[in-house]
């Protein structure tokens, strides 16, 4: 590797040493190879991509799933003093394309993209009229049906790919299985690939499964000693603020953390700077954030996948010292999830229901495509029209998964307002508490959030959107945004049944595909075997040896003991005894007294007179 490599290595990165696998996928993408790497979480998969696109004349395009994990990444390269953008989410036309020429004149080095955003025909043609270094696709499992992550919009990618197809393409994951390494290869049509698969294996990361009729006090004591940088994972946005709270008054020093928190970004810099020990999250927090230090991960509710647990798992430890990672498995657990695993697969009418709705909510004609991103709120759109909220976002996901459309979702829902002459508060509690409480408001147009100003005002949200939407009819507001939360883009014209029709045709293997992942999780949970072999053993790494430190081979470990008693007794009373007279006597199982005979011979309390005949030394 040659010595600017290094250089490079040295000087953004403050590493002279490569980790396990980055090597040979840098010497790859330089040689212009096509390349496939799977390396654990914090394995440093980022800089298998972003040192090399350093080297070579481009800019570097980087496809990722979410958005946080572009801005993360964007920033991180910022830092560095790379110039890097991203562009995802609602943007207007003229926008996209000064965004676009900015990239291309600005000496820019990385530009990262949506799956959805790449497929946008603007984009493509900016991109096909660029120099480009290389095409990196990070979360890479995203492209597989078989993966725990499956993103339709990544399958689209390879037309993308068709258009760039004189440099090479790397793709990298942490997560991926033989069959899901092979669909990534196929479906990227990649060349005689690299295929650079790092070791599962995190041997510095205790693994606990725990059984528990009081979650709140076993995660307490699992926290211990308090103080120690954690990370707790719950289902729901409202568990991750009641049991914050709930740690808090257990002496813990504990945030909540979500997609709808306020001050996201000072709750996660007190947490890195451990003003705060232990953040309570829902499942996307993390990725993207560097802590090396973490030494606990809690789940306190079931993940939805193996995949989803390894990712979160690999976050403590990264600094290579002792960590504990405990998941806790409630009475109610399976019942729990089987009950969310139906819940995230809505039947046939609501899906026909939902996507009704939402042509009449845009007015949309049949046989009409629009062509711009319609701006939305969930909650606003299931009390119009009385729905499940739950149910909804279910539907709009498998919409989204049919590439009928895509849905952008915003941290936090957006409203921007400005009030005109005219505007009266003392008779209004809203224009009252807005001119009172937001500077600015009369003079330019301001961001609010509506939904805590409603709150603070007493008055329903559905009463101040109406409100608002009549100050902008009479003229004395103007609104630019009114209380979305996401962005939705239709990608087929409206046909109705045949629209739908591929989408319900995918139910029953969307479906099956959930309870696999679902029995794995449960299996897991469930397992009498070493908890590091049964993890290792789904990612097809196979390992004779017992970790001899999860909770299960410690459980075990002092099954042996009282194994081992028993065998001493009986060969006390005799010069020596055969293997099938050991098990024969003895009320433990054929395993067991293997495993305890091998123990004791380990521990030179017998030996073998002959083949399979043992006497106490």
């Amino acid at each position: 590797m040659n010595k600017n490599v290094k250089d490079i290595l040295q000087t953004y990165w403050g590493a002279s040493m490569f980790r396990t696998g980055q090597q040979e996928a840098i010497s790859a993408v330089l040689d212009r190879r096509d390349c496939l790497v799977v390396l654990p979480t914090g394995g440093g998969k980022s800089l298998c991509y972003q040192l090399p696109a350093l080297l070579l004349p481009g800019v570097c395009v980087v496809i990722s799933p979410l958005i946080a994990l572009m801005s993360d990444q964007v920033e991180g390269l910022h830092k560095k003093g790379i110039r890097a953008m991203h562009i995802s989410g609602c943007m207007q036309e003229d926008d996209l394309v000064r965004a676009l020429d900015n990239c291309k004149f600005g000496n820019f080095k990385f530009l990262y993209l949506s799956p959805e955003r790449a497929q946008h025909p603007l984009v493509q043609a900016h991109l096909s009229k660029m120099q480009l270094s290389l095409l990196a696709i990070d979360e890479a499992h995203c492209i597989s049906e078989w993966g725990h992550d499956f993103r339709p919009a990544y399958r689209e990618i390879i037309s993308l790919k068709n258009l760039l197809s004189d440099i090479p393409t790397i793709a990298v994951t942490a997560t991926a299985t033989a069959s899901v390494r092979e669909d990534i290869c196929n479906s990227l049509k990649l060349q005689s690939p690299e295929k650079i698969v790092g070791l599962f294996d995190r041997a510095n990361i205790e693994l606990r499964v725990v059984h528990t009729n009081n979650k709140l006090e076993s995660i307490s004591a699992a926290l211990e000693p308090k103080g120690t940088p954690s990370i707790v994972y719950v289902g729901t946005r409202k568990s991750a603020e009641l049991l914050s709270k709930h740690l808090n008054n257990m002496g813990h020093k504990a945030v909540f953390f979500h997609g709808g928190a306020a001050e996201k970004e000072s709750r996660i810099t007190n947490w890195m700077q451990e003003k705060t020990a232990v953040i309570v999250a829902t499942t996307a927090f993390g990725m993207g954030i560097d802590k090396a230090n973490v030494q606990r991960v809690v789940h306190a509710t079931l993940p939805f996948s193996m995949e989803q647990y390894y990712q979160e798992v690999g976050r403590c430890g990264r600094d290579g010292s002792s960590s504990i990672a405990t998941l806790f498995v409630g009475q109610e657990d399976e019942k729990k999830m089987w009950n969310r695993l139906m819940a995230s697969v809505p039947p046939k009418e609501a899906i026909q229901k939902t996507y009704k709705h939402l042509c009449h909510y845009f007015d949309i004609a049949y046989g009409e495509l629009p062509q711009e991103m319609l701006e939305f709120n969930l909650n606003l759109f299931c009390q119009r029209y009385d729905v499940n909220p739950k149910i909804t976002f279910h539907v709009l996901a498998l919409l989204e998964r049919g590439q009928v459309l895509s849905l952008t979702t915003y941290n936090t829902p957006k409203t921007s307002l400005k009030l005109e002459e005219g505007s009266n508060g003392k008779n209004d509690n809203l224009i009252d508490y807005l001119l009172r409480n937001v500077g600015g408001i009369t003079e330019r147009v301001q961001p609010i959030n509506l939904l805590t100003i409603a709150k603070r005002c007493n008055v329903p949200l559905q009463q101040c959107v109406e409100s608002l939407k009549a100050m902008e009819k009479n003229g004395t507001a103007k609104v630019e945004q009114l209380h979305v939360d996401s962005a939705i883009q239709f990608l087929v014209p409206r046909e109705d049944k045949r629209t739908l029709f591929p989408v319900i045709q995918q139910l029953s293997r969307f479906k099956k595909e959930k309870r696999r992942l679902a029995n794995s999780v449960w299996e897991y949970c469930s397992t009498s075997i070493c908890y590091r072999k049964k993890l290792l053993g789904y990612f097809g790494e196979k390992t004779k040896n017992k970790c001899n430190f999860c909770s299960n081979c410690l459980k075990n470990k002092t099954a042996i003991k009282d194994v081992i008693l028993e065998l001493k007794n009986l060969l006390s009373s005799t010069e020596s005894l055969s293997l099938e007279q050991l098990i024969l006597e003895s009320k433990y199982g054929r395993e067991h007294v293997i495993d305890a005979l091998s123990e004791m011979i380990n521990e030179e309390l017998i030996e073998q007179e002959k083949a399979n005949f043992y006497r106490l030394k």
